[in-house]
C-alpha cells in the first residue's frame, strides 16, 4: 500500500463512520455515555478535510494529530497517539510485514497509554490480536476482525466508563472494539502478507 492508497483508506473511513454512527452510538448507550459514534464520525470527517497528500509517514502522523484534536473521550488520544507512533515505523510502501509492525506498535501504544490488557472489554481486545490474525491468515478480513469484537460480548468490563456497569456490561460488544474493527480493516485493505 503506497501513500496514495493509504490516504484513500483514511479518507474512506469518513463514509464508514457516517454509516456506522448509529450502530456505535447504540452500543455506547448500552455501556457508556452514548457518544462513541458521534465522536468517531467527527474524527474521521476531520481527517477527510485536513489530511492531504504526503508520504505514508506524514499521512499517518497527520491522521493521528487530527484524531487527537477532534475526538473526545479516551478514544481520541488512544487512536490519535497510536497513529503518530505508527508513523515512526511506517515504510514508504506498506507491505504485510510492515503492517504487522504497525499493528504491534498500535498494540503497545494502546496498552501503555490506556493502561489496558486483554480481556477487559476495550478496543484493545481487537487491536492486540490483529497482528497475530494477519500472521495466521495473511489478511485482515472484516469477518475475522468482527469475530474479535464479538468476543467482547461475553466479557465484563473492568476499564473505562463501561466498568461502572459491572455484570450488566455483558451481552454488548464494546463500542471501542467495534470501531477498532473498521480502522484496522481500513489499514489492512490492499495489503496482503
Amino acid at each position: 500500500m503506497n501513500a496514495e492508497k493509504l490516504l484513500e483508506q483514511m479518507h474512506g473511513l469518513k463514509s464508514v463512520f457516517d454509516e456506522k454512527e448509529g450502530e456505535l452510538t447504540g452500543l455506547d448507550r448500552e455501556i457508556g455515555d452514548g457518544d462513541h459514534g458521534v465522536n468517531m464520525k467527527r474524527g474521521f470527517s476531520a481527517v477527510n478535510e485536513k489530511v492531504g497528500s504526503g508520504s505514508t509517514q506524514e499521512i499517518l502522523k497527520q491522521t493521528g494529530m487530527t484524531l487527537m484534536s477532534s475526538i473526545g473521550g479516551a478514544s481520541g488520544p488512544l487512536y490519535g497517539f497510536s497513529f503518530v507512533k505508527m508513523s515512526e515505523v511506517a515504510k514508504e510502501e506498506i507491505n504485510g510485514d510492515n503492517l504487522i509492525e504497525l499493528l504491534e506498535v498500535f498494540d503497545r501504544t494502546v496498552a501503555e497509554k490506556g493502561k489496558v490488557e486483554g480481556g477487559e472489554k476495550t478496543m484493545y481486545d481487537v487491536i492486540s490480536k490483529s497482528a497475530d490474525l494477519l500472521r495466521d491468515k495473511g489478511s485482515l478480513s472484516l469477518e475475522d476482525l468482527q469475530q474479535l469484537a464479538e468476543e467482547t460480548k461475553d466479557m465484563i468490563a473492568t476499564k473505562g466508563r463501561a466498568a461502572y456497569f459491572k455484570e450488566k456490561s455483558k451481552g454488548t460488544i464494546d463500542p471501542g472494539a467495534q470501531s477498532a474493527v473498521y480502522i484496522i480493516h481500513a489499514l489492512g485493505a490492499g495489503v496482503e502478507k
